[in-house]
């Protein structure tokens, strides 16, 4: 009798293994899989960061002189730039008149936008050279190597010391 209760004992402990065993199995692979994605996902995103993700890695790695956020009524009311036609941006100027220092980069919804906001934004370079010129030689220099860029639905200008920089940390997060 103890020999057929032995027999039975392990009979179910060895169908457990193989039922624990396949389980695991299972387990494994479907974590892997999910391993898998996660890393994809955090491979997609490290690509492309927002433009405020890369603004904030901006202010990070540069030192910024006064930067002062501008909103939609300022851009729309100085520069003529229609927020709506955005999917997100960034109009930074420091707030320190004797700075020429500003930091702009647009995500267009429509490329065909480009063009005209790259005029707007060359305003902003003219009103720079203008305001600088007689005024702050340094600064008017910093404002002449300037240039606006654009990039599949992106814009940007910057103008800055550490426009190298700066430019480098918006053509790495962006692209």
């Amino acid at each position: 009798m103890n020999t057929i209760k032995y027999t039975k004992t392990m009979a179910a402990l060895a169908a457990a293994a193989l039922l624990c065993t396949g389980c695991s199995d299972k387990a494994a692979q479907t974590a892997s899989t999910a391993n898998q994605t996660d890393a994809a996902a955090q491979t997609d995103t490290t690509s492309a960061k927002s433009i405020q993700e890369v603004y904030q890695e901006i202010e990070q790695s540069v030192s910024l002189h006064s930067p002062q956020c501008m909103d939609d009524d300022f851009i729309s009311n100085y520069y003529g730039i229609d927020a709506a036609s955005l999917e997100e941006y960034v109009f930074s100027m420091s707030e320190d008149a004797a700075q020429a220092e500003t930091i702009i980069i647009m995500k267009v919804k429509n490329t065909d936008d480009l063009e005209n906001l790259a005029a707007s934004l060359q305003t902003v370079v003219d009103e720079k050279k203008n305001e600088m010129e007689n005024y702050i030689p340094e600064q008017f220099a910093i404002v002449e190597k300037s240039k606006v860029q654009t990039k599949d639905n992106y814009i940007w200008l910057v103008i800055s010391d550490n426009a190298d920089a700066v430019t480098d940390i918006i053509e790495s997060g962006l692209f």
